[in-house]
């Protein structure tokens, strides 16, 4: 088993959706929500476009499946991502595919790249008209076709556009709350859980897997109070669940040796008795040599 508490350092690392750096060293701030997209700017990015827009949805006709757009400017490209619950694709995995937005094929030469649950690919800015008169971007694969929905992206890149436009230091003094547009439009996109709840949902994960699979010693009150947490957990994480499971797998599961079993129950008892805050906080003083040597990346852009 993977030592569980290296798991919130792993964890740290699978930051959704997109990063234009490493993810442990991006922050970015809430612009304004408009429509369903919600507009953020990178904090400390000097470049012409420092804003991207994400448009997350689940799926109703798939399972609930999660996915998301984001799109953002590039000088004079755009960079545009997709996510899928569904996919996993190898780390930087090359994929070519036809674009479609509606009914209209793109002709533009272009490379997607996979990680994950992402797909990621750069295109000419003379695509944005098409965009914005689009509803539906589409990649036509050999078997099927996977289908992303982008309503209002016009109101969207509007937004966009002002963000980009808005210098630092006033984009910094702005209310980190939806402006009127956003109110009118409706209820704000949920934002994503804080590194520490999203660790301690990575450490539970890992904890169910070892109580199902594993020969180890365990209550039934052990288990139910962990899938008490983890049900308390749950709705927050739907954005990263699929993500988490997926990395936790590609880094490797086994069950604890009987050597480490006493640091198992060390951990469940933690889990149980530890809000998420303060377990995360109480592995992060174990000695560095038992931490993971390095976050695992998350998707860039």
């Amino acid at each position: 088993m993977r030592p569980l508490s290296t798991l919130a350092v792993l964890a740290a690392g699978i930051l959704p959706v997109l990063a234009s750096q490493p993810a442990s060293a991006v922050e970015r701030q809430p612009f304004e929500v408009v429509k369903g997209w919600e507009v953020e700017r990178t904090i400390g990015d000097t470049s012409a476009n420092p804003c991207l827009m994400t448009h997350a949805y689940e799926d109703k006709d798939d399972n609930n499946a999660a996915n998301a757009v984001v799109f953002a400017l590039r000088g004079s490209s755009v960079a545009l991502v997709l996510v899928y619950q569904g996919w996993d694709f190898d780390k930087e995995e090359a994929v070519k595919v036809p674009l479609f937005l509606d009914k209209k094929a793109i002709k533009v030469k272009t490379t997607w790249i996979g990680d994950g649950k992402t797909l990621r690919t750069q295109l000419p800015d003379s695509v944005v008209p098409d965009l914005l008169a689009a509803k539906t971007v589409i990649l036509r694969f050999e078997d099927s076709d996977a289908d992303f929905r982008i309503p209002d992206f016009a109101a969207g890149y509007e937004s966009l556009r002002r963000c980009d436009a808005t210098p630092a230091n006033v984009a910094a003094a702005q209310p980190r709350t939806p402006g009127a547009a956003a109110l009118q439009a409706g209820p704000a996109q949920p934002t994503l859980p804080p590194q520490q709840r999203i660790a301690a949902y990575a450490i539970g994960l890992s904890l169910q897997r070892v109580l199902k699979e594993c020969d180890v010693s365990s209550t039934g009150k052990q288990r139910a109070a962990v899938d008490a947490r983890m049900a308390a957990l749950q709705p927050e994480m739907v954005p990263l669940d699929a993500q988490l499971r997926s990395e936790l797998k590609r880094n490797g599961e086994s069950c604890p040796p009987a050597d480490k079993q006493a640091d198992f129950q060390e951990i469940l008892r933690k889990f149980i008795d530890l809000s998420p805050e303060d377990l995360v906080a109480a592995l992060e003083k174990q000695p560095a040599a038992e931490k993971a040597p390095e976050a695992a990346p998350g998707p860039k852009l």
